[in-house]
């Protein structure tokens, strides 16, 4: 059997484990609220005692332990919820922008009642019923004219803000390009970091959760997903390139153009799509929804400018003049403007059928019939206008729908992932209680074997 020594060692041993457990679930405690802390664990073990497995010497009556020690530091996580949770967070976050975004688009497009563009051209027919009512009345004609230019604004107004957000969204995109080149960097660092402490036996728990926080956020943002090759490195791909490859990492740059954005990596300087995270969700909005509602828009500009002015250049105005347009020909939704004529003298709007009639609104009417006469597609003027709205209206449905489907799904890997790694304050609690307790009673042991040695010391003479 070991000497009184080994009582002494015995509690040590314990002092110290119980000790490095202590600072384990203390420190578990302190980061509690720390975004991306994982739950950590010290590992205990038993320090086996001579002799050793194998040895029979009699005179030693068996094996004595010779204490315990700490194994290990441990950090509870579950790859599979990490993963899980990457593809929740990376499509929450494109459809979380694109709703943003869309939800702007239709505060734009979809003004108060009356206010948007089905309600301003219908107070546009409405005065052109007036005109050709009372096509003699000046008062009428100059009410007309400002229908006319409100609907003007309203469209150019429409057009310019959807091309300013279009502009804006650029500003976000290369914020974010920014952000995935520093995480790049960061990531990068703590890999060497990582590979060293590895190396050295130690258990960078806390670069690791620094790490897989970064990493969550690189996949929030592009949709990109890590993962760990054969040979032990960390690699991240987007779009079959990579990003991160162990010790090396590679940036992207951003050129915007009217036709789209252009996202380059430094890794062969190629063209990579980003489809997933918010960066993706961006650009979906840039380059696919915005140029679809500015074409529509365009294309109805179009047609009330073509439609009317093609009836109006058949008819006479007061001064019995004809061959005159309503609007400036040509127009688009953000070029849309009254003719110079029509702007010069309200007396140039081309109410009557014949010349020679001031007392006819014939061709006024015919404009006014425009309310109720079918196109294009089957759809009249205020038709288009309102399918226009349901197209933004349903995309905003749309991107809402995603956006609480996987709110939904990445609450549950939350909560999942928290009964995992999650810190529980009263369970920390409670085993620091127990730690201190077998750490006092660790200190009685050494204190016990202390005084034996005394005892032996005093008494024996030895």
């Amino acid at each position: 059997m070991g000497g009184l020594s080994s009582i002494i060692n015995i509690g040590v041993s314990a002092l110290l484990a119980q000790r490095q457990a202590i600072d384990v679930h203390s420190h578990n405690v302190a980061n509690s609220n720390t975004d991306g802390y994982r739950r950590q664990e010290a590992l205990l073990g038993a320090v086996p005692g001579p002799p050793p497995a194998g040895n029979m010497d009699a005179l030693l009556g068996g094996q004595w332990g010779a204490g315990v020690r700490a194994i290990a530091v441990t950090h509870s996580h579950e790859g599979y919820l990490d993963l899980q949770a990457r593809l929740s967070d990376a499509a929450l976050g494109r459809w979380n922008m694109a709703s943003g975004m869309l939800h702007q688009v239709e505060s734009i497009v979809q003004a108060a009642p009356g206010k948007d563009l089905s309600g301003r051209l219908d107070a546009f027919w409405s005065a052109w019923e007036a005109v050709a009512a009372q096509p003699e009345d000046i008062g009428t004609r100059y009410a007309l004219r400002e229908q006319a230019k409100s609907l003007c604004d309203a469209f150019r107004s429409a057009a310019s803000r959807l091309q300013s957000l279009r502009s804006s969204t650029d500003t976000g995109i290369r914020g974010r390009i920014t952000e995935v080149n520093a995480i790049v960097a960061e990531v990068v660092k703590l890999n060497r970091t990582i590979a060293t402490a590895l190396a050295e036996r130690r258990h960078p728990n806390d670069y690791l959760d620094r790490r897989d926080l970064l990493l969550d956020r690189l996949a929030k943002l592009t949709g990109a997903m890590p993962f760990i090759s054969e040979g032990g490195e960390l690699m991240v791909y987007l779009d079959g390139r990579p990003l991160i490859e162990g010790n090396r990492g590679y940036s992207l740059s951003l050129a915007t153009t009217t036709e789209g954005v252009k996202i380059r990596t430094s890794y062969d300087d190629k063209e990579v799509e980003v489809a997933g995270g918010e960066i993706g969700g961006l650009i979906y909005a840039r380059d696919v929804c915005l140029p679809q509602y500015l074409e529509a828009l365009d294309s109805l500009a179009g047609e009330v400018i073509d439609r009317v002015n093609e009836i109006h250049r058949q008819g006479y105005g007061l001064d019995d003049v004809g061959d005159r347009d309503f609007f400036a020909p040509g127009g688009t939704a953000g070029t849309m403007a009254l003719s110079d004529d029509v702007l010069g003298d309200v007396r140039a709007i081309a109410a009557a059928a014949e010349a020679g009639s001031p007392g006819d609104g014939g061709n006024a009417g015919e404009i006014a019939a425009l309310r109720a006469v079918k196109v294009s597609g089957d759809q009249t003027l205020n038709g288009k206008a309102q399918a226009l709205l349901g197209m933004i209206g349903g995309d905003v449905k749309a991107a809402d729908f995603q956006v609480e489907a996987y709110q939904a799904g990445r609450q549950q890997i939350r909560v999942q992932q928290e009964g995992i790694s999650g810190v529980n304050t009263d369970e920390e609690t409670a085993a620091l209680m127990e730690l201190q307790r077998a750490y006092e009673a660790a200190a009685r042991v050494v204190r016990v074997g202390d005084e034996l040695l005394r005892v032996v010391i005093e008494q024996l003479g030895v």
